[in-house]
This record gives structure tokens, sequence and C-alpha cells, in this order.
């Protein structure tokens, strides 16, 4: 069975994701901030601490994935998110690339586009897409998981 790994603070996009690739029988390490506050029971799931303080860290977190999805909510107005996003988000795709991950799979907000996308074209180490939170955002990432379509592209509604 193939495992894969989701990171995000545990919001609205997080729990979406996750649950369409549960759905999908796929076994999944959900690594969030606060594990103490997911509280699921499958099978298939195993929940980790995101351990952020190091890109170091965040690459051994990775280290055996090939696929890793980043949710982010599309709440621009959550403080703590965009701090989060802003401080964290290039060096986990250093880690991610430096962990060994193959496919990269950003899901946020149609208004952040620009800024994740832009640090993913500066790179051609690591196969990604961005997919917006609009629609049905959710299957597709699962999609992308199960039989990637996209290389290096941006996926909106």
């Amino acid at each position: 069975m193939k495992e894969v790994a989701i990171t995000g603070l545990g919001g609205q996009v997080f729990a979406d994701v996750l649950s369409a690739l549960l759905h999908r029988g796929l076994s999944v390490n959900a690594f969030i901030k606060n594990p103490e506050h997911l509280m699921l029971n499958y099978e298939n799931l195993t929940i980790s601490r995101l351990e952020i303080d190091t890109k170091d860290a965040l690459k051994d977190s990775f280290e055996g994935y090939h696929d890793v999805i980043f949710t982010f909510d599309d709440d621009q107005t959550d403080h703590d998110a965009n701090s989060f996003v802003l401080d964290r988000y290039d060096e986990m795709v250093n880690a991610a690339r430096e962990a060994g991950v193959n496919r990269l799979v950003v899901v946020g907000s149609p208004q952040a586009e620009a800024f994740f996308v832009g640090d993913l074209r500066r790179r051609n180490d690591i196969d990604w897409v961005f997919i917006s939170t609009e629609g049905d955002y959710a299957t597709r990432a699962a999609d992308e998981v199960i039989a990637p379509h996209f290389h290096h592209e941006v996926y909106t509604e």
C-alpha cells in the first residue's frame, strides 16, 4: 500500500485532503504541530508531530516518502497561519527535496498562488503541483498522489 505524508496546521483544508486520502485507502502519516488535537482512529493513519524547529528535523520527517502534501488554509486574516507560511514554507520545500521526496503537492489559497508557485518554479529537482482551494481540491490532491497528471504545474478550478 502506498504511504503518503501530509502536513499542515490542521485546519479545514488539511482535514478535507486527509479525508480524501483516507477514503481512497491510502496509508497516511499526518504531520501536524499539535497532534494531540487530531482525534481520529483509522487503521491506515499515523499521526505525528510536525518538527519545525530546524530544516534537519523537517527533513527527517519527510525521509522515505515518495509523495508529500502541504496544505495551507485560505483564511488570509489568520495571523498565525500566515506567519507559519511565511516563516516555514521555503524551509519545508527544501527539507522535502533534501529528504528525497519525488512529488510535492501544495494545496493553498488562490490568493496565495503567486507566493507558493514562485518558489516552486525555481526548482527543477522535485516534481510538484499546486492545487488551488477552489472546487473539489481534496479529490484533486488525492488523484495527484494516486495517478499524477501534472509535472511542475498549477491546477486551478
